[in-house]
């Protein structure tokens, strides 16, 4: 696997597998977001797609995300009891938005942000980080939604992992216990995210706000990991 930050490469070997808590994070994704952006370099291009920096732009990054991992966990600005569950939720939170532009980052971190357009950035956040969870996204919740289907069933989910097990062998590795807290959580970020309901696994059709349809235009690709129509 390349690297340990930043959008995955879908032809990777091996898929990222560490998604076993946190949900969407949308909310911890909006403070340390405000650290991030604090912290930021006049060096990198605002709406640069994590994975095209160079190795100098990703080395800086790397910096700071050292930085802001090191502030978050010593503050506690998650206010989370335990420190060691204080460090997995902020490190988790990291990887997640090194695969977001610096733009996505300061609107994430916008006090005026509204809650569903920080949803929204969270959910694209976790489906570049987890190339898994980005071809679930566009591969079921879109096609279900896109031929006309109302429902999304962790059945659903379990046959997508069978077919993507031919080419990833480690899928067939994980053990029952992890195998299930990645879906459950797969499914609780869907939630978070007024993707799907939970109580009837109803899909929800993505209504994404101007702000943020204007953001993601610079990388349309991500408006594949909602429920809504052809552009």
């Amino acid at each position: 696997m390349a690297g340990s930050y930043g959008t995955e490469d879908s032809q990777n070997e091996r898929y990222r597998l560490s998604f076993t808590v946190g949900g969407l994070l949308a909310e911890q994704g909006r403070i340390i977001a405000a650290l991030f952006s604090g912290n930021r370099s006049e060096h990198v291009n605002p709406d640069s797609n994590p994975a095209n920096r160079t190795t100098e732009a990703k080395h800086e990054i790397g910096e700071r995300i050292t930085r802001i991992r090191k502030q978050a966990v010593e503050e506690n600005v998650l206010s989370i009891r335990t420190r060691s569950a204080n460090s997995r939720v902020v490190s988790e939170v990291l990887k997640r938005l090194s695969a977001l532009t610096e733009t996505e980052i300061h609107y994430l971190a916008d006090d005026d942000t509204p809650a569903s357009d920080r949803q929204a950035l969270m959910w694209v956040a976790m489906c570049r980080y987890y190339a898994l969870v980005g071809e679930f996204a566009n591969e079921v919740l879109r096609e279900r939604y896109l031929m006309g289907f109302s429902t999304l069933t962790k059945d659903d989910y379990d046959r997508f992992i069978q077919a993507q097990s031919m080419w990833h062998p480690e899928l067939e590795e994980l053990s029952a216990l992890t195998a299930g807290k990645l879906r459950s959580n797969v499914f609780k970020a869907m939630n978070e995210a007024e993707l799907w309901e939970k109580e009837s696994d109803t899909l929800l059709p993505s209504l994404l706000s101007k702000s943020v349809t204007a953001i993601l235009e610079n990388r349309p690709e991500s408006f594949r990991f909602f429920p809504t129509r052809e552009r």
